[in-house]
């Protein structure tokens, strides 16, 4: 079972991300300071980040993570609504990058695979 943190403003997205990786821990944050304030109490095993949020973007969440706290291990799966920001990503090494609207099995199973792999490693 994975601990999966989940930073994304609108709820009814937050709960069908919830919903599609059932059988995992999840938190559920809508905001990007939020979000940083739960990277730094906790590891999790996948971040599921949102590009668009309020008052900061996904990246401020990302450049955190990856140059502030140098976590070059925590699975993240970046999502937004346009390819705006995907360049970027990329050079901060998400795993994934997904554009709105989703496909959910496509979520599930890109989620089953990095959580397994991350497991795998941990061994």
């Amino acid at each position: 079972m994975g601990q999966i943190l989940i930073i994304e403003d609108n709820s009814d997205i937050s709960m069908l991300y919830t919903r599609a990786l059932f059988g995992h821990e999840h938190t559920r944050v809508a905001s990007a300071e939020a979000g940083i304030q739960k990277i730094d109490s906790y590891n999790y095993d996948l971040i599921i980040l949102d590009m668009h949020l309020p008052e900061q973007s996904g990246i401020s969440v990302l450049k955190y993570l990856r140059e502030t706290r140098h976590d070059q291990e925590t699975v993240v799966f970046a999502i937004s609504a346009d390819d705006l920001f995907r360049p970027e990503c990329e050079k901060l090494g998400i795993q994934a990058w997904m554009t709105k609207p989703i496909e959910v099995d496509v979520l599930m199973d890109t989620a089953r695979k990095a959580l397994e792999q991350r497991a795998s490693t941990r061994r």
